[in-house]
């Protein structure tokens, strides 16, 4: 399960971290950037920018994690990856923390409301909140923001042309497509916001 925890301030990373580029088929680099041995950033960028980046080179830890990164980035643009297993680090309130770490739990093709997500962190009422934390969302993909929809399955303030429309289609059409050939995916049916009482096993 993928671990989101806070950043306290007294150990914010220095300002060049190492990064790495992995290019997708969005037109668009996913640009990782990493310390200590854990993902602080992750953001589309274009490719001309990404390249222009220099970063300092790092820990040999961090240079595992990078490359492990790019695998799993690699993995799940080919359809293979259901969720990303990477150790991350954000920050924000405790709400968007709470948030954000629900909508890592969620898998690949899985979709949920700003309802469910709040009920799923003990906030039944503040699905506006989950849906200010989305917009907030720290680390591109990693936490998958895609999958957050309205109560009818519809994206919501989106343009049909950005990236979060993409990934949705992405998804959809993969899921629909393994599940009709091979049924690579589980066809059992589950519940795609884990139970609340399972939240405090995630270590901050």
């Amino acid at each position: 399960m993928t671990v989101v925890k806070d950043y306290p301030r007294s150990q914010r990373p220095r300002a060049r971290a190492p990064s790495l580029r992995v290019p997708t088929p969005l037109g668009f680099d996913l640009v990782v950037t990493v310390s200590d041995g854990i993902v602080i950033a992750c953001a589309f960028c274009h490719p001309e920018r990404s390249e222009r980046s220099k970063r300092s080179r790092g820990s040999a830890a961090d240079a595992k994690l990078l490359r492990h990164a790019k695998r799993e980035i690699r993995a799940y643009f080919a359809g293979r990856l259901q969720r990303f297993t990477l150790p991350l680090k954000t920050e924000g309130t405790p709400f968007e923390r709470a948030v954000w770490e629900q909508v890592a739990r969620l898998r690949f093709g899985e979709f949920a409301s700003y309802a469910d997500i709040a009920r799923a962190v003990g906030r039944p009422l503040s699905h506006r909140g989950v849906a200010r934390a989305m917009g907030r969302t720290p680390l591109d993909l990693l936490i998958p923001a895609h999958r957050v929809v309205g109560a009818d399955g519809r994206p919501r303030g989106l343009s049909p042309k950005g990236r979060r429309a993409w990934l949705i289609r992405f998804e959809k059409e993969r899921t629909s497509a393994r599940k009709a050939d091979d049924g690579s995916f589980p066809r059992r049916k589950r519940s795609a916001v884990p139970s609340p009482s399972r939240r405090g096993r995630t270590a901050r």
